[in-house]
């Protein structure tokens, strides 16, 4: 017995499809090489790939939800000073790349070059932000 998904464009084969985009959209993201996390406008983490994961020494259900500021040390040479500046309807959608510091879980530090983009939604609010890393062993 073969599934009927519907007409093309419709219900079933439409929803199946997304299904299916959403699916191979998020295992790129989980094994993407370089540490990747996705913040809500709030600040705190609702998606870390494994690679940053590995970097920080963190399991997943440690790092969601957890404040960004509680990862990401203060930077005097970022960009935006706090979470709210990075969010600021006069922001750069994307930030070029600075350098930061990361806490690991057992307190030590790791040097990177950071940036982010910004997520808006239908009304342009920002929705996400998601951010990326590159260990910076010159530093």
């Amino acid at each position: 017995m073969t599934a009927h998904l519907g007409p093309p464009g419709f219900g079933g084969a439409r929803a199946a499809e997304t299904v299916a985009c959403t699916a191979e959209s998020l295992l790129a993201f989980e094994n993407a090489a370089l540490p990747l996390a996705v913040c809500d406008p709030g600040g705190r983490i609702i998606m870390s790939n494994r690679a940053l994961r590995a970097l920080l020494g963190y399991e997943l259900n440690e790092l969601l939800g957890k404040p960004i500021d509680e990862v990401v040390a203060p930077s005097s040479e970022g960009l935006y000073r706090t979470w709210d500046d990075r969010l600021h309807a006069a922001a750069l959608d994307i930030t070029p790349e600075k350098r930061f510091t990361l806490w690991r879980k057992d307190g030590s530090a790791v040097n990177v070059r950071a940036s982010s983009s910004l997520v808006h939604d239908d009304e342009g609010k920002v929705r996400y932000v998601i951010a990326r890393a590159v260990v910076d062993p010159n530093r």
